[in-house]
């Protein structure tokens, strides 16, 4: 796989303006292993200087650090392109009449503020993770076969979540970072920061087993993997401003890489014990919900046969 992601000879993006990059980046359409992809990386990574492991991760390592920033390269787009985006009072959006399937803020913005911090010499070891939209494939691989990169490595901070306040504490079915970490990234943060126990799946959970504090952070994006997705430019210039001027001495690292903590999770009491939880987990990540049942051999006949029994033949016609 690393032949899939040689080096491109290309030039350095012209010089911009930040929130001007930030604009031009979600112009791209990048569906996981797209050409669009491959464009995109050569364009605003590769000049970075770092390199690609074996499932195209790219990596940069900036002075000594505890700290592994995390983002994902890819997004959700059906087809790989280019689509057009406008300002609209505070937020990027589609232009009118696009038929662009989602804004890709998700997971544009976390990509661009991780170059922004490279090029301020900002500290850390700085994963651009491949393929998380299908499954965290990236990250999987490398906690499976680089396990030995997150040595010395006691925080994972993804730039992954929707809104403005969320310090992500539960994320894949269980705690992955303490609250006392939580509480003391909040004041490194722009206003409005909070523990948030309600996250999904972002490239961060994978290191729960090798890195103590695995955390994701709001960047102020709205309506991701929709046409109607937004991203605030005021909340991702506060927030590149924030981590500008990091300070990672102030992090607290209280949890041991590998503890299971399943009794407060966000979703209800305890994990898996509420059908409702099930639904709402299901509808906020419903690629996930399909990544896991194609995992576990379930394919579309098994549950189409299942709602047949549930609701009798009438129901399948849709799917004819």
């Amino acid at each position: 796989m690393t032949r899939f992601f040689k080096k491109h000879k290309i030039k350095a993006a012209p010089a911009l303006t930040p929130i001007a990059t930030l604009g031009a980046m979600l112009e791209s359409c990048r569906p996981a292993y797209s050409p669009e992809l491959h464009a995109f990386n050569a364009r605003w990574l590769e000049p970075l200087g770092g390199d690609y492991d074996g499932a195209g991760n790219y990596i940069v390592r900036i002075g000594e650090s505890r700290v592994m920033w995390s983002s994902h390269t890819d997004t959700v787009h059906k087809t790989s392109g280019r689509q057009k985006v406008v300002v609209s009072g505070d937020s990027f959006k589609l232009a009118h009449g696009s038929d662009s399937t989602c804004l890709g803020a998700d997971c544009t913005t976390g990509v661009w503020l991780m170059r922004e911090m490279i090029q301020a010499r900002v500290a850390g070891l700085y994963v651009f993770h491949a393929s998380e939209e299908i499954g965290g494939v990236g990250s999987d691989w490398l906690a499976k076969n680089h396990a030995e990169l997150t040595d010395n490595i006691d925080f994972c901070i993804a730039f992954d979540r929707r809104a403005y306040h969320s310090v992500i504490t539960h994320q894949a079915g269980g705690r992955c970072c303490s609250d006392s970490f939580a509480q003391s990234i909040v004041p490194l943060l722009p206003a409005g920061y909070q523990i948030d126990s309600t996250g999904v799946f972002t490239d961060s959970a994978n290191y729960t087993n090798l890195i103590a504090e695995c955390s994701n952070l709001s960047v102020g994006y709205m309506s991701e993997h929709t046409p109607l997705e937004t991203q605030s430019i005021s909340h991702a210039l506060a927030l590149r401003s924030s981590l500008l001027a990091f300070d990672e001495s102030r992090l607290v690292c209280s949890r041991k890489a590998g503890d299971v903590d399943f009794d407060d999770y966000g979703y209800g009491v305890g994990v898996g014990r509420s059908s409702d939880d099930l639904l709402r987990f299901v509808k906020d990540n419903p690629a996930l919900a399909a990544d896991f049942l194609d995992s576990m051999g379930v394919d579309i006949s098994e549950l189409l046969d299942f709602e047949e029994s549930i609701y009798g033949a009438q129901s399948r016609w849709h799917y004819v």
